[in-house]
């Protein structure tokens, strides 16, 4: 039987590699569908004991607000994994505080304002926030290098959209970058996910030059929601980034089919 985290639990866990620290999240309350964590003020040089994790109340974060905002954040209960994090222990229980409990409450019932991710949010909150105060210059330097490198691939891939054809993504193969696995897919769940959208732009190129958006909907929908159950089967391994990627193979289908506006209709055809 699948045991998941009990209220009041403290977990310590390595922040990123080559720091040689350490910092922990306590579980302040769980659901059958949720679970609501909050990482703790405090950063060690080796995994603390209860104890020392005891003292230390919710972190605060200042890097996207001036008057600090609880670390917390909920997830589903199904992607808890007591290996998520780094070095990821049980350091022991503690008392929920009815300051924390509250916070629980809001998450687990999603409240708006509320945040929710993976657990290993936790890792970027608990490193970001320590850099915030002890790297600042660095940090700032590297999210404005981020930035101006997303909008660079953002226009490179206006530009692409543009003048894309269904001959193009044929000669191209798809989803090139998922390997090895794990992380990524198995690579028969791979293949079959390369030939099935190559597939799809054999069936548009037999439509013509211009084909009716009908059509091409139906197409798309027919590869999402065999991508949809290629997915149950293989046991949901379509996660954060093989979502992404899926997305943008999807949306460049619909524009080398010349109808753009579909792409906006993926996400209420797909289940992963």
């Amino acid at each position: 039987m699948r045991v998941g985290p009990q209220s009041g639990q403290i977990f310590a866990f390595e922040m990123k590699a080559g720091t040689n620290l350490h910092a922990a999240f306590k579980v302040i309350g769980v659901s059958p569908e949720t679970i609501a964590v909050a990482v703790l003020d405090g950063v060690w040089t080796d995994p603390p004991t209860i104890e020392k994790a005891k003292e230390r109340d919710v972190l605060l974060e200042y890097r996207f607000t001036l008057d600090g905002r609880p670390a917390t954040f909920g997830f589903t209960s199904e992607w808890w994994d007591q290996n998520e994090l780094p070095g990821q222990v049980l350091l022991g229980q503690a008392e929920v505080s009815a300051m924390e409990a509250e916070t629980a409450h809001r998450i687990l019932h999603v409240w708006v304002g509320c945040a929710y991710a993976p657990l290993s949010h936790a890792m970027q909150i608990a490193d970001g926030e320590w850099r915030w105060a002890n790297d600042r210059e660095a940090l700032v330097a590297e999210a404005e290098e981020q930035q101006a490198a997303l909008r660079a691939q953002a226009e490179r891939q206006r530009t692409r959209l543009k003048g894309l054809t269904l001959e193009q993504l044929l000669a191209e193969t798809p989803l090139a970058d998922w390997s090895p696995s794990p992380p990524f897919p198995p690579p028969a769940f791979t293949d079959a996910a390369r030939a099935r959208l190559h597939e799809a732009c054999r069936d548009l190129n037999r439509l013509g030059a211009k084909p009716r958006k009908g059509e091409v909907r139906a197409v798309l929908k027919a590869l999402v929601l065999w991508l949809n159950e290629a997915d149950r089967i293989a046991g949901e391994v379509i996660e954060t980034e093989e979502r992404e990627d899926l997305c943008a193979a999807l949306e460049e289908i619909a524009f080398a089919a010349r109808q753009p506006s579909l792409a906006a209709e993926i996400d209420d055809w797909r289940t992963w």
